[in-house]
């Protein structure tokens, strides 16, 4: 019996024993491992969730799709099963897409654009970080406290204020200035955040989320739906050239 998972990436990964790597992108990957193997995942370096087989083996064979009819292989349960299958067509099967796969495809284009927006707002919160130096975010919290409390002990602005030969009233002044700018930027972007994963989760259908996915990731909908929403080129069959990469 195998496990499926949704992780996000690291080198580890391709090392577990029995590992099939199903897909990866933008930093996240969905794998399958043996379950015996399963306490290998311990050596992952970033999160891991296990998710269902529909999920991990369908959702991701069936991302972006929106035709109601698709070809398999000989491999696919539903090759054989008289309910779904169509018609044979040289070595693969047409078959109708059941709801179950459709279902599968949506709950994975969502559960992986959390995980690749999270991580961007991540990083954008590391460079937010890095416009100050590590020793001055270590003093921040102490410097904030002893700036809301001047008539206590402030030897961290005292030092401050002789460094600069300002009073320590200034020193205190910047210092929640900064801390205010500080957290205004970080509550922009956390609103940022909040505002793409929530179009992602409001999203009903594979379409829906085809064009969050070229909006917010540069991953190009289907032909045949962008000449359905007519972004095309002038000569109404070629899409829109897409750029490509985190549009976010």
């Amino acid at each position: 019996m195998r496990k499926y998972y949704l992780a996000r990436t690291c080198p580890y990964i391709d090392k577990l024993t029995t590992v099939d790597l199903m897909w990866n992108m933008y930093g996240v990957s969905v794998f399958s491992i043996e379950e015996q193997w399963k306490r290998d995942l311990v050596y992952l370096t970033g999160s891991c969730e296990e998710i269902s087989e529909d999920v991990g083996r369908w959702g991701t064979k069936h991302f972006g799709e929106i035709r109601l009819e698709v070809k398999v292989t000989d491999e696919d349960p539903l090759s054989e099963d008289e309910e779904y299958s169509i018609s044979q067509q040289g070595a693969k099967v047409k078959i109708k897409l059941p709801q179950e796969r459709i279902d599968a495809a949506i709950t994975f284009m969502k559960l992986s654009a959390k995980l690749v927006i999270e991580d961007q707002y991540d990083r954008k919160f590391l460079s937010l970080k890095a416009e100050e130096s590590k020793l001055e975010q270590y003093l921040w919290g102490t410097q904030v406290r002893e700036a809301n409390n001047l008539e206590g002990s402030t030897p961290i602005l005292n030092s401050i204020a002789a460094a600069k030969g300002i009073e320590v009233a200034e020193v205190a002044t910047s210092v929640l200035a900064g801390h205010s700018k500080f957290n205004e930027k970080v509550n922009a972007l956390y609103k940022e955040m909040l505002d793409i994963k929530q179009e992602f989760k409001a999203a009903a259908t594979i379409k829906e989320l085809n064009v969050l996915w070229q909006k917010y990731m540069g991953i190009p909908m289907p032909n045949a739906q962008s000449v359905e929403r007519r972004e095309v080129e002038e000569d109404k069959f070629t899409p829109t050239p897409v750029t490509p990469g985190l549009q976010f």
